[in-house]
């Protein structure tokens, strides 16, 4: 079972560790943290949701209470209902073992049932088919591509724009 809970800043280091390989860091991140990650860059990130109204970070912990997994919801729009997720990572001793579509399916009922969101998007590499599985397992649809998003390693990597209708679900 995965239960969410706010980031706090005990859980940087952890998080610090997940990342072991440049490539996948840019698939969480997309450039907005520099490699190798640091605390000094998450303390600014999380002093910047901290005043954020439309966002906040969570974490999702296992069954023993351990840190499982990270997460942001932010652009939170209560006049449309919806709200983007975003820096979706499980810990790599959890990948594969169904962690990161409990977490995003907790995630989900948070947003519909304590925000009452009816919408709630997603970006995920066209490159990174493992996550675009987890993302559809707990309902989430394609709804375009947005090329040229990011680049590394001299290749262009576009976006998939995903989407799922909490009514729907």
């Amino acid at each position: 079972m995965i239960r969410l809970r706010p980031w706090k800043k005990e859980d940087f280091q952890e998080l610090m560790e997940w990342f072991s390989d440049e490539e996948a860091f840019y698939k969480w991140s997309a450039g907005k943290f520099d490699w190798p990650l640091t605390e000094r860059q998450l303390l600014d990130y999380y002093g910047q949701f901290e005043k954020d109204q439309r966002g906040w970070i969570l974490a999702a912990l296992d069954d023993e209470g351990r840190l499982a997994g990270h997460l942001l919801m932010r652009k939170a729009d209560y006049g449309k209902k919806s709200i983007h997720f975003g820096f979706i990572v499980v810990s790599p001793r959890l990948r594969g073992m169904g962690a990161g579509r409990a977490m995003v399916s907790q995630a989900l009922k948070y947003a519909g049932e304590i925000l009452g969101m009816e919408r709630v998007t997603l970006g995920v590499f066209e490159n990174n088919p493992a996550a675009r599985r987890c993302y559809e397992a707990a309902g989430f649809q394609a709804e375009g591509v947005t090329s040229d998003v990011f680049r590394y390693g001299g290749k262009s990597w576009a976006v998939v724009n995903m989407a799922v209708n909490l009514q729907q679900i």
